[in-house]
């Protein structure tokens, strides 16, 4: 799972069977290496402190992108299938149209993007073996497929690699961001799931008693459909989930049951040998 501390992805393939493309697309996208970070600095401590501070003054490349080259489409596919397992996805692809005898730019792309479907893609030509039309025809339409043509413009290299691999960095951001959300509302709902099944289960566990009740005056006896007379809580037994636990309410105990426990303890103070 992506995260919003995740590096940025300036992972770039190009996949061509020349290998002077591949030494061209390095010197215009390669970082500097150490020995000329050394050399620069060095020249920058030569310098007269004025023309230090217009050196200073010029910001250094802070995009590194990270090149991999391949020479036939077969190749490449399986280079994009191993980055896809290990979790180090390229972000974007320059991929030349011919590049006999193997697949050509076509199939490379339609493959690469079974393997990667978020790659971006840049299908470089110098020819006019496809229209367009031809390749929008066989790739389809969409935001993730761009055309170069040969020969390059060392700025547009340059600006194609970062616009699409910044793009490639937003959309796996958004991604993220949609599975968070789509993860929360699974959450949510399963939340409200199980309150709903409680609800019913309670609802279930309810049944109310409705109506007028038949009771007799005297002995509170309750008649029911059957025009039966049973016992209260024999009615409620029966007509309800209820149990009935019996007890003896205070009243009732001053009234009935003091009454005979003092019978008793008289008759018994009365005739001791009982």
């Amino acid at each position: 799972m992506t995260t919003t501390s995740e590096a940025v992805n300036r992972r770039v393939l190009v996949v061509d069977d020349n290998p002077s493309i591949h030494s061209d697309f390095a010197k215009i996208l390669a970082p500097v290496t150490e020995s000329s970070a050394r050399l620069q600095n060095l020249l920058a401590g030569l310098m007269a402190d004025e023309d230090r501070k217009v050196a200073t003054a010029i910001p250094a490349a802070t995009v590194v992108f990270e090149l991999q080259f391949a020479d036939q489409g077969e190749t490449a596919h399986r280079m994009v299938a191993a980055a896809e397992q290990a979790g180090r996805s390229f972000a974007v692809a320059f991929v030349d149209v011919r590049m006999p005898p193997g697949w050509d730019g076509i199939q490379t792309i339609t493959r690469l993007w079974d393997a990667a479907p978020h790659m971006e893609m840049v299908i470089c030509t110098a020819y006019s073996d496809y229209s367009w039309e031809d390749i929008l025809a066989q790739l389809g339409t969409t935001d993730q497929l761009q055309f170069l043509r040969k020969p390059f413009d060392v700025v547009s290299v340059k600006q194609m690699a970062l616009a699409l691999t910044t793009k490639w960095n937003l959309a796996r951001e958004v991604r993220r961001q949609v599975d968070d959300l789509e993860r929360a509302v699974t959450e949510r709902t399963r939340t409200l799931n199980d309150k709903v099944r409680e609800l019913e289960r309670a609802a279930s566990e309810i049944s109310q008693l409705r109506g007028i009740l038949p009771m007799c005056m005297y002995c509170h006896k309750i008649r029911d459909d059957r025009n039966y007379w049973q016992a209260v809580d024999n009615y409620i037994r029966t007509h309800s989930l209820a149990e009935i636990s019996h007890g003896i309410c205070p009243e009732c105990y001053r009234q009935i049951v003091e009454p005979l426990v003092d019978a008793e303890a008289a008759k018994s103070k009365a005739n001791p040998s009982l």
